[in-house]
């Protein structure tokens, strides 16, 4: 199964996984070639960084074949879209007859982690910005892991006593978000094999 990581981070977030798009907080130029092999896109929570607008409209407007599904919230804020809510631990079908389970994850605005099965059978499972996986299924197995893995836990330990500019404390901002340690923690877990493939996501350029 193919998959492309568009962008991951604080600067945008959208990544192709065979025929599932997750998230559009690109500019539509980054994304229009990926997106004639797209039939599904998920979206995980409101922030720019995760939905840009004005990709959401041309998706909408140039590729209207593509199924759009978030939470309520997502629904919501951009309602003059068509988008699908979906409800945390409550199975989905897509128009291409692909099973889709939303979990939540930990963050500040409600946000959803995803997963399903391709049609080769191959299962995925995709979350990021959470600060854990407290919610993510723990008696599945997967062959594609896409999870947050911000940071290095003991760089920032090294952080717990630093003052930081301007009042901000770069410790607990890093610990809002998963860490690399915990990510591979779940991988080993609820992989499928040892062929089965771990993907991180929104690496911090600091603290990875």
């Amino acid at each position: 199964m193919d998959y492309h990581i568009i962008s991951t981070g604080s600067k945008g977030n959208c990544v192709v996984i065979g025929n599932v798009m997750v998230d559009c907080g690109v500019a539509f130029k980054k994304i229009k070639d990926f997106l004639y092999d797209v039939d599904v896109l998920l979206l995980t929570h409101i922030h720019s960084d995760h939905i840009k607008e004005s990709t959401l409209k041309n998706i909408v407007v140039m590729f209207p074949h593509i199924k759009i599904f978030g939470n309520y919230e997502v629904c919501q804020v951009f309602r003059e879209y068509p988008i699908t809510a979906v409800n945390e631990g409550v199975e989905f079908y897509t128009h291409t007859n692909q099973t889709v389970t939303p979990f939540k994850c930990i963050h500040d605005v409600l946000t959803y982690g995803y997963y399903w099965e391709h049609f080769t059978g191959e299962s995925i499972i995709y979350a990021t910005d959470t600060s854990d996986l407290r919610n993510a299924p723990t008696d599945m197995k997967f062959d594609y892991l896409f999870l947050e893995a911000n940071h290095d836990e003991k760089k920032v330990e090294q952080l717990l006593h630093q003052s930081g500019k301007f009042g901000y404390n770069a410790y607990a901002g890093a610990k809002r978000h998963m860490s690399t340690q915990k990510a591979k923690s779940y991988y080993y877990v609820n992989r499928k094999s040892k062929e089965s493939k771990l993907i991180e996501l929104h690496m911090s350029s600091r603290f990875y």
